[in-house]
């Protein structure tokens, strides 16, 4: 697979199958992500693997995205996040997996329960897991970004079209 048919077929999943992701294989995504793009190389961004199945349910595991403070004070690590999860997401397709970034998340807590270190916060979670759904593009009708199941349980995507977005 090439990088522009990994973009294509990338879409959020929310649905995963009961199946362990291999450590290796998340120790890759986390690989990926070490080598994005970083503002002026800082790379402030950690990573936690959450794969303990005592603790997860569906899916069967998570990346954290974590920023550390002693290496970026001011803690603007979204940019570099941004980054590293795209990395990881598109990596993920390679390998048969989805993901689900998560930004709307209770921090705290999160912090509390992986029991980090004062200097780390929680950016976003990424969500990754074999996909038990099946989700693909459609073109965007009346500015609605909804998604949507149809009748075969695919998860429609509506983006809108290029001659849209490309002002020349």
């Amino acid at each position: 697979m090439n990088v522009y048919d990994a973009i294509m077929k990338r879409r959020t999943i929310r649905k995963f199958e009961q199946k362990a992701v291999s450590e290796d294989n998340l120790v890759k995504l986390v690989d990926c992500a070490r080598v994005a793009a970083y503002g002026a190389n800082v790379q402030p961004l950690k990573f936690m693997i959450v794969n303990d199945s005592e603790t997860l349910q569906r899916p069967m595991a998570y990346i954290a995205v974590l920023g550390d403070s002693s290496i970026k004070s001011n803690k603007m690590y979204e940019v570099e996040a941004g980054a590293a999860v795209t990395t990881m997401m598109l990596e993920a397709v390679e390998m048969g997996l989805g993901t689900c970034w998560l930004g709307a998340i209770q921090r705290d807590e999160i912090k509390k329960l992986l029991k980090l270190d004062e200097n780390l916060d929680v950016v976003y979670l990424l969500a990754v897991g074999y996909p038990k759904q099946e989700s693909k593009i459609v073109d965007m009708k009346d500015n609605d970004v909804k998604y949507y199941e149809d009748e075969n349980g695919v998860i429609n995507v509506p983006k809108r079209s290029l001659e849209e977005i490309l002002i020349k």
